[in-house]
């Protein structure tokens, strides 16, 4: 015997019925739009809008960090850079040896930013598993 089960409660009901005899929802959905699925599927798998939007949230604070560290690393340079001139006047003074050795001038134009980025995945209150991203951007001046 073939029998439609109700979407709410899984109760068996005839073909001919249009109503669960058990708890009254109805068994054919007769929608004028279809209804909005709020999952996206990758690969097969759906995933949950939540889920994107903790992930959302991880990039949003992931690249805040990186804009801070830039941000910090361009004050740092704009900060140095009248020592860096007042250096390079010194070394004009007192000519440098040939040899190939990295001058304090070279040294002050260098500029490193460090990013780290931790992206931790939480399962029914547990830490399931824990990514950590680190970048290193390094800009050496001529």
């Amino acid at each position: 015997m073939v029998e439609r089960i109700c979407p709410e409660c899984q109760h068996a009901n005839p073909l001919e019925n249009r109503f669960c005899g058990a708890c009254g929802a109805a068994l054919t959905h007769h929608a004028l739009v279809p209804q909005r699925n709020d999952a996206l599927v990758i690969a097969g798998q759906t995933i949950p809008m939540s889920q994107l939007q903790q992930v959302g949230k991880a990039v949003a604070v992931g690249l805040a960090a990186v804009a801070f560290e830039a941000g910090a690393a361009w004050l740092r340079r704009r900060s140095q850079q009248p020592l860096a001139s007042q250096v390079s006047s010194a070394l004009a003074a007192n000519p440098a040896p040939t040899t190939e050795t990295p001058t304090l001038t070279h040294l002050a134009n260098t500029v490193t930013i460090v990013s780290q980025r931790v992206t931790e995945i939480w399962d029914e209150g547990r830490l399931t598993r824990q990514i950590v991203e680190k970048h290193v951007w390094r800009k050496e001046g001529s």
